[in-house]
């Protein structure tokens, strides 16, 4: 499924695509890898529709899809292959979420990382049959369709982007049932969601300390594992904590009118302190599995 004279851009294992849009579907927000990976400028993609990255292979169903989806107030994990500006592809695991205030959606949220090559040839087999049946189908027939292929398999589409992903194992944190991919989405929303509430101008905002956003309540639940006396484990901690350091200092700088340059500086840093962290934790736990160490 892939077209003459493209090439592919192969996300990193930590690279970690964040854009939110209006209800509408129109851009507000990207961060720099979003930039890094599509080759589109910022000023390029807000205000744009998120389609503006959107490559010729992927079916329209799944987009109605995910829309019916977030627009019922839930979120969808879905495969996505993208076009970049100078005309090739990458692929991603797309968590898409709507966010609420009073209640009502007011944004979409989308946090997106790599695919494993196994889940891409599956997936891409039956994209490739979709596009095929949407040629001579209305929308709605192949939405039908693609509902009763999903039926016939008793799962949903998000089990069945669940399951593709963990076919092909690509850390053995799978050995332990530990989603990496969730600890470093938990900690990137951490810094998102402050960046977003100083660039809306919010006053007095808050930063937790560290063992109270989610990554830090899912730590202190694997301090009963066995692997924690891996003697890298207190470095899991100290970068932990230098993310939300960092987050402090870049409310107070913010604050204090610092350059645009500056705090794009401390949210750099707080991505490469983000990478080490998971990183460290990723070789601690696949450390812990390849000595074979009882975990019973």
């Amino acid at each position: 499924m892939n077209s003459t004279n493209e090439t592919e851009v192969v996300l990193s294992e930590y690279d970690l695509i964040v854009s939110m849009t209006d209800v509408k579907g129109f851009i507000t927000y990207v961060n720099d890898v979003f930039c890094e990976v599509a080759s589109f400028s910022r000023e390029e993609l807000i205000g744009k529709p998120h389609n503006i990255v959107r490559h010729k292979d992927m079916p329209k169903v799944i987009f109605k899809l995910l829309w019916e989806t977030l627009l019922r107030g839930k979120p969808i994990s879905a495969f996505v292959k993208n076009a970049t500006k100078d005309g090739n592809y990458y692929w991603v695991k797309a968590y898409v979420a709507p966010v609420f205030t009073e209640g009502e959606i007011t944004h979409l949220t989308s946090y997106r990382r790599p695919v494993s090559n196994f889940a891409k040839q599956e997936i891409s087999k039956l994209y490739k049959h979709l596009k095929e049946y949407e040629a001579t189908h209305s929308l709605d027939e192949t939405y039908t369709y693609l509902m009763e292929y999903l039926k016939e398999r008793n799962i949903s589409y998000d089990q069945f982007v669940d399951r593709l992903a963990s076919e092909h194992s690509i850390s053995n944190a799978d050995a332990l049932k530990i989603d990496i991919d969730s600890y470093y989405i938990d900690h990137m929303i951490f810094k998102t969601n402050i960046a977003r509430s100083v660039a809306l101008g919010k006053k007095d905002i808050k930063v937790t300390d560290s063992c109270c956003c989610n990554f830090g309540k899912k730590l202190k639940q694997l301090e009963s594992m066995p692997f924690t006396s891996h003697p890298l484990w207190s470095q899991v901690h100290h970068y932990h904590n230098h993310v939300h350091g960092l987050m402090k200092d870049y409310v107070q700088r913010a604050g204090e009118d610092a350059s645009k340059s500056e705090l794009e500086g401390i949210l750099s840093n707080v991505d490469k302190d983000t990478n080490k962290l998971i990183g460290t934790l990723k070789n601690v736990i696949d450390t812990y599995v390849e000595e074979g160490i009882s975990h019973e």
